[in-house]
């Protein structure tokens, strides 16, 4: 089925699609059809379970986002190698007017929060057997995304298994997520959700814009003791490419740390 926007296909079997990033749609309730994208890893079956990590883009960024700067072959080699466990990975297009796409809108929220685990949650439940319980979901957020996964940690705080975000340099959302943070202080301070927070030394943004949404965030958080990581990442812009092929001090590029560090959050809740 083609859709009457940029000719996206609508996929309905998903057999032929392991070890594949592919790009879809499907109705949305609060969103009508909604352009996503999603990873299968090698092997993926329907009857088996998956943990689920959802990407949000930034500003700009569409569902083809991911797949323009992560190679499947990549995912790929890191599971069969045994690096990671087998994972899902989708996102969908956060608005079709990308300029102003704002992840912790009404209609967004009722993707991954609202009513039995949110809209997109259910579909990738049922369609990838993918995040079937809120210990095995985590978010990847850059920029803008960064700012609604932080969004997320704040406002529903143990909701989800562990939350990355890269490249945080929405300054006009601090006012909004500090007073988040204080609302839910108690709940934050003893939270099982992991939170990693990067900006990249040489972010445009900070630099020539004098963002300090990452840096402000990280001290707040400080003060109340809410636990979290915070990582300055030497040489990184603020290009979602450059966070994900960093290599780390341990030699390890970026993009596999984060799988990893969302996969020991998930087997630490698991236990």
């Amino acid at each position: 089925m083609k859709m009457p926007f940029e000719n996206i296909k609508q996929l309905t079997d998903f057999k032929q699609c392991a070890g594949e990033i592919n790009i879809s749609v499907f109705k949305s309730e609060n969103r009508s059809w909604l352009p996503y994208f999603v990873y299968l890893p090698p092997n993926w079956s329907l009857e088996k379970n998956y943990p689920l990590v959802l990407f949000f883009h930034g500003q700009g960024g569409d569902e083809g986002t991911f797949n323009k700067y992560v190679n499947a072959e990549q995912l790929n080699e890191w599971i069969l190698k045994g690096e990671i466990d087998p994972v899902v990975i989708a996102g969908v297009r956060g608005d079709n007017d990308r300029d102003n796409v704002q992840w912790f809108t009404e209609e967004n929220e009722a993707l991954f929060v609202g009513e039995n685990d949110g809209e997109f949650i259910r579909y990738c439940q049922n369609k990838f057997k993918a995040g079937i319980k809120n210990e095995n979901i985590s978010i990847e957020g850059h920029s803008r995304g960064a700012a609604g996964a932080i969004n997320y940690f704040l406002k529903y705080p143990n909701r989800f298994s562990s939350i990355v975000g890269m490249g945080y340099v929405s300054d006009y959302t601090l006012k909004a997520n500090i007073l988040l943070g204080k609302e839910n202080l108690e709940s934050l301070k003893q939270g099982k959700t992991p939170l990693l927070l990067e900006i990249g030394s040489e972010d445009s943004f900070v630099r020539n814009k004098q963002r300090r949404a990452s840096f402000e965030i990280h001290q707040f958080l400080e003060e109340v003791a809410v636990d979290h990581s915070f990582e300055v990442l030497h040489g990184v812009e603020h290009g979602f490419d450059t966070f994900w092929n960093y290599y780390t001090d341990e030699g390890v590029i970026n993009g596999l740390a984060h799988l990893k560090f969302h996969e020991k959050a998930r087997k630490s809740n698991n236990v």
